[in-house]
């Protein structure tokens, strides 16, 4: 029985943690624009790239075309392409997320960590955003892309606060070992096309 009281607080520490991770807001820094775009030349982010995303989990179309009784097949045909639209941009958001944690991974590898604590945050807050992809992906698959819009601005929001503090630990990275970052990089993540 004190075993899984234990394992219990151990859950609810570990959530915790990664909401704080969620939570917090990314260093109010004058370079960070210039780090984000370093990022972007050194990882392509398709799914944080993608602008039109409230549009796409909108029903306004949707709830428009069904109104007209003789448009009703074309309504279902719309919601059938954004379901499939939705699904593949969570996708590849989930894949950004994935390429980012390498990058964080690889980072510590190189010397640009501050500590087990921010590893231990970033892990969580990777996870965090990885479940919350899956999770929201099969309620899209299940009940379609409508009424999701909250969440999924959310979770873009926290994907891109991870992309900021990967962009922060890439700062961090000693001058000396940037060409052989770069070269393990490329080898362990060719471009993709």
């Amino acid at each position: 029985m004190n075993q899984l009281v234990v394992l219990l607080l151990l859950g609810i520490a570990i959530s915790i943690v990664g909401l704080i991770a969620l939570r917090r807001s990314p260093p109010a820094l004058a370079e960070s624009d210039e780090f984000a775009s370093g990022l972007n030349e050194l990882i392509t982010l398709r799914g944080l790239s993608f602008k039109n995303f409230p549009r796409l989990f909108a029903d306004s179309d949707y709830r428009m075309l069904l109104a007209d009784p003789r448009a009703a097949g074309l309504a279902e045909e719309l919601r059938r392409d954004r379901r499939r639209i939705a699904l593949q941009w969570l996708m590849a958001l989930q894949k950004d997320v994935f390429c980012l944690w390498h990058l964080s991974r690889l980072l510590t590898k190189y010397g640009a960590s501050r500590g087990v604590a921010e590893e231990f945050v970033t892990l969580v807050q990777a996870w965090a955003i990885v479940v919350s992809i899956s999770l929201l992906r099969l309620l899209i698959f299940l009940f379609g892309p409508f009424g999701f819009s909250r969440g999924v601005s959310r979770l873009r929001h926290n994907a891109h606060a991870f992309s900021r503090s990967c962009g922060v630990a890439l700062r961090r990275l000693p001058e000396g070992r940037w060409m052989e970052f770069l070269r393990e990089w490329r080898v362990t993540h060719p471009a993709r096309g």
